[in-house]
């Protein structure tokens, strides 16, 4: 039985590329935040979300807007580390200053990517509402992606 194909998806591409990023890894990116702070705390995390985007009808080219959000805490305290929050955003915005394309390999998916342009809507924010001792800077950011076949042996 032959496994079934996995398409790139706009959360495996921006979490792959975010994982490329000075500052990030992969250990730093998720589509949720993991519930144990103790695996996240020094580092920070960052979430990513479909907003909303488009896609060329002709072909695939996607561009979603995706909802990015650095997160930060502090354990043992009640006061959010505010800065900490803020950087993780803004090395997202500094990534997006190269301009030339990104191959963005994707383990997980039956296709790899390539982030043709990258670039952020707005300024980064404060999201309130969050958990009492959790800081999150929230970003808009907007990538032109396409899917590209991985090669075989």
């Amino acid at each position: 039985m032959t496994a079934p194909f996995l398409y790139a998806s706009d959360e495996a591409v921006t979490l792959a590329w975010l994982a490329q990023l000075g500052g990030l890894s992969a250990g730093m990116v998720g589509e949720t935040l993991p519930r144990d702070t103790s695996s996240w705390a020094a580092s920070g995390f960052v979430t990513v979300a479909v907003a909303g985007g488009d896609t060329v009808p002709e072909y695939r080219l996607e561009s979603p807007v995706m909802d990015v959000r650095g997160w930060a805490t502090t354990p043992g305290t009640d006061a959010p580390p505010w800065n900490k929050a803020r950087n993780l955003v803004l090395s997202v915005q500094t990534g997006t200053y190269r301009r030339e394309p990104w191959f963005v390999p994707l383990p997980a998916c039956s296709e790899n990517a390539v982030v043709k342009t990258a670039y952020v809507l707005g300024k980064p924010r404060r999201a309130y509402g969050d958990f009492g001792d959790y800081a999150v800077y929230a970003l808009d950011l907007m990538l032109h992606w396409v899917p590209v076949a991985k090669s075989t042996p």
